[in-house]
């Protein structure tokens, strides 16, 4: 199964623009307080503890500090997200998640 495989029919989040890539956003820093952040990366442990995990051949590369991140997705039923969305973007760069995926980590109700 090829990656256009595994994402077909699910939501997608945390991937960023790229030349490659530039139907997503570029994300925004310092848009959540570190206690949401918190809450909201808590939230996302928990949906990762119960997802299925894809690893790839090579690294993201940080679209704020321009870093190699991780090579790894989280996938379940509905959605897919990077391995470094929650800890770099979330946590350490206090990027907000859509309204969607927070609803469905069960931040937004």
């Amino acid at each position: 199964m090829d990656w256009k495989d595994i994402h077909k029919g699910k939501k997608i989040e945390g991937y960023w623009w790229s030349k490659d890539n530039p139907q997503y956003p570029m994300p925004v820093p310092n848009v959540l307080t570190p206690e949401e952040a918190k809450e909201i990366y808590g939230l996302m442990v928990e949906k990762q503890n119960k997802a299925e995990i894809i690893h790839y051949f090579g690294m993201s590369t940080s679209r704020i500090t321009g870093e190699m991140l991780g090579c790894e997705e989280y996938y379940t039923d509905e959605w897919i997200w990077t391995q470094d969305f929650g800890p770099h973007y979330v946590l350490k760069h206090l990027v907000r998640p859509s309204d969607e995926f927070l609803r469905y980590i069960g931040y937004l109700k």
